[in-house]
């Protein structure tokens, strides 16, 4: 009787240490599923730019900055908003080197329907995508950068379905890719697709989409985005100018016969 309670003694507490064992490794799981994935969204060496695993691409409406409340453009007021295409990225550097990226380019493809397309059946035309591409120059290592495109209202209207502009938020996807160098770091899509090349089939259309220093949008938060590095032409000096050579002297006049 007395070795029939000792061993009911050691099975409960033989199983007290075993629930409290499983208590214990559910701890560490759920631990373990909240830091894993913080930590995987810190960028490593070899991806010095990684875009927000949560916002990494966000849309945007408004007007133009040096909009006023008068205007003699009757369609002012349905065709007065510029879509704004914001990308949120981390960056990280190598210890040895300086905490800036000399250069990091992004491009972006927006989806858009062109109606009016003739390969296109009527009333529904063909898929398009509105590329652009932006260079930012001293990048600073850390987890909230920013990058942005603009895209004029008129192109929105003339890209959009019937149902108008608000397509470019609610229904159309946008793809980035972020390179540095000649190496794709990251890449990111507003809505996520079963198809990861959703967006290479798309008509392409360039010369739509605006960076910062294209539009009146220069002036519209100029501290929250990195410097745009400047094309060739901009960048040159006076001192390339082509010089002026004097005008070629007059013929001389053919004296008068006697």
């Amino acid at each position: 009787m007395f070795d029939l309670w000792q061993a009911k003694q050691l099975d409960t507490s033989m199983s007290f240490r075993v629930t409290a064992l499983k208590r214990h490794c559910l701890v560490l799981f759920l631990l373990g599923m909240v830091f894993v994935p913080a930590w995987s969204q810190n960028p490593a060496p070899d991806r010095p730019v990684l875009f927000d695993n949560r916002d990494g691409i966000a849309t945007f409406f408004g007007t133009s900055p040096f909009v006023t409340s008068s205007t003699s453009n009757p369609n002012y007021a349905a065709n007065s908003q510029w879509l704004k295409v914001e990308l949120h990225y981390s960056v990280t550097t190598k210890p040895d080197q300086p905490p800036f990226l000399p250069s990091v380019t992004f491009k972006v493809w927006i989806e858009g329907r062109d109606l009016y397309d003739p390969r296109g059946k009527p009333g529904v035309g063909i898929a398009v995508a509105l590329t652009g591409s932006v260079t930012y120059i001293n990048v600073p290592a850390g987890r909230d950068n920013y990058g942005v495109f603009y895209v004029h209202p008129n192109t929105l209207a003339r890209y959009s379905t019937s149902a108008g502009y608000t397509d470019f938020d609610r229904t159309f996807n946008v793809h980035a890719e972020a390179y540095v160098g000649d190496q794709l770091s990251d890449y990111f899509d507003k809505r996520k697709e079963d198809d990861l090349n959703w967006f290479k089939p798309l008509t392409v259309i360039e010369g739509l989409v605006y960076r910062q220093n294209q539009c009146a949008f220069i002036v519209d938060s100029p501290d929250r985005y990195p410097a745009i590095k400047l094309e060739d032409k901009d960048s040159s000096s006076s001192s390339s100018a082509p010089s002026l050579s004097p005008p070629p002297a007059p013929a001389p006049t053919p004296a008068p016969t006697q």
